[in-house]
């Protein structure tokens, strides 16, 4: 999940009929009691069985080698793949409210000069698949124009869905695992500044970037406060993408006096409410800053990117305690069944010790052979015991 889709997810507002699960088979272990057992280093009757989803274009390549055309999109994916999910509740914990104006500053037949909800200046071509934004400019230089960010990041009702009382009782008979966002102290300030300008802005001007972290750090505890007392919630899920193969943009002192502190005090008043997992998505090479979140409270590592170096293996054996989501690595989907089932099997002793939810550490690429996909997901089931029930006979699989 990145930056764009948590903001959009805190926006929406639920039907809450549409949230009430099952009861759950008589003697089996509902979806919320196994990922509760899982985090807690528990035995448990089936792993949950979650993903990171794909790229935009891994299904429509899958359709051409066999998978039906009905499956289009994510949540019919993960219905015929038989992945569970989690929900999470649409709580605005540190969007800009309102945001900025939308609006289109240059465009001719090849590409689209805009400038975003968070005046960010990007561009982007219009032909081909759709790229990555290429980010021109980035309005949140200084004192003067984070008084224009600021005044937009200010906690109130408007943050919470105005069918919160009802969406609350839904939620306290559910059978699946729920989450609450926990905000990001600095990932979302990078998209804000930009990556060069942010790296200098440490050393130019540490006040106002520590004012930055503590404002979004008030705002995310006053609105979480509005809502903990009505849910008991299983974890919290932040973004905080701030790490390369080479390590995080940011120092680790700055981590270790800026952000960690803060983190520390969400994560504090997460636990007085029965919240004890948190987990932020931070791709790349994050071991130099796994103290830093784990000092944080942030006790769960989410992708684990293992192309990047962050191996879950060698951490787990740093930190005992440490809880991982993902872990499995993407680049060898694209390879053999072989390299496929080592992998399995490299992962299966740190699995088994509990506090480990095995996935795809990130969206699965579109030069993944389907057949690859449907062996991953057998193996997945066969040697680490997640749930989830697949639309198809998976004994044919070889």
């Amino acid at each position: 999940m990145d930056a764009d889709e948590i903001i959009a997810l805190m926006d929406k507002k639920v039907d809450a009929y549409s949230l009430k699960g099952s009861a759950g088979v008589k003697g089996k272990m509902n979806l919320r009691e196994r990922y509760r057992r899982t985090m807690f280093f528990q035995n448990v009757e089936q792993i949950p069985n979650f993903e990171f989803g794909y790229w935009e274009e891994t299904l429509t390549e899958w359709h051409k080698q066999g998978l039906p055309a009905e499956v289009k999109d994510e949540r019919t994916a993960y219905e015929y793949f038989g992945i569970e999910n989690w929900k999470t509740a649409p709580v605005n914990v540190m969007g800009l409210k309102p945001g900025f104006e939308h609006t289109v500053l240059e465009e001719d037949d090849n590409y689209i000069i805009y400038r975003d909800g968070n005046a960010c200046t990007a561009k982007i071509n219009k032909k081909g698949h759709k790229s990555i934004p290429h980010y021109i400019d980035f309005h949140l230089k200084d004192r003067a124009t984070w008084e224009e960010y600021k005044e937009r990041l200010q906690p109130g009702p408007d943050r919470i869905p105005e069918n919160w009382k009802e969406l609350a009782e839904t939620y306290r008979t559910r059978d699946y695992p729920l989450a609450v966002i926990l905000g990001s102290m600095i990932g979302i300030p990078r998209n804000w500044i930009g990556f060069e300008n942010i790296a200098l802005m440490i050393y130019d001007d540490p006040e106002l970037l520590e004012e930055i972290v503590e404002t979004l750090c008030n705002l995310v505890c006053d609105t979480l406060s509005m809502v903990l007392k009505d849910v008991e919630f299983d974890f919290a899920s932040g973004w905080e993408d701030i790490c390369f193969n080479s390590g995080p943009i940011v120092g680790i002192d700055f981590m270790k006096n800026i952000v960690t502190p803060r983190y520390k005090r969400i994560t504090n008043l997460l636990h007085k409410h029965g919240c004890h997992i948190a987990w932020t998505d931070c791709d790349g090479l994050i071991t130099p800053i796994v103290d830093c979140f784990l000092d944080g409270g942030i006790n769960c590592m989410f992708p684990v990117e293992v192309h990047a170096g962050t191996d879950p293996v060698a951490i787990r054996k740093r930190w005992p305690d440490i809880r991982f989501q993902g872990g499995f690595c993407k680049m060898i989907l694209a390879k053999k069944k072989k390299d496929i089932k080592a992998e399995f099997e490299r992962l299966l002793p740190v699995v088994k010790e509990g506090g480990f939810i095995p996935g795809v550490d990130h969206r699965v690429q579109a030069d993944v052979p389907y057949e690859n996909y449907l062996y991953y997901m057998k193996l997945k089931r066969e040697m680490f015991g997640v749930g989830g029930t697949p639309q198809y006979d998976e004994s044919k699989i070889g």
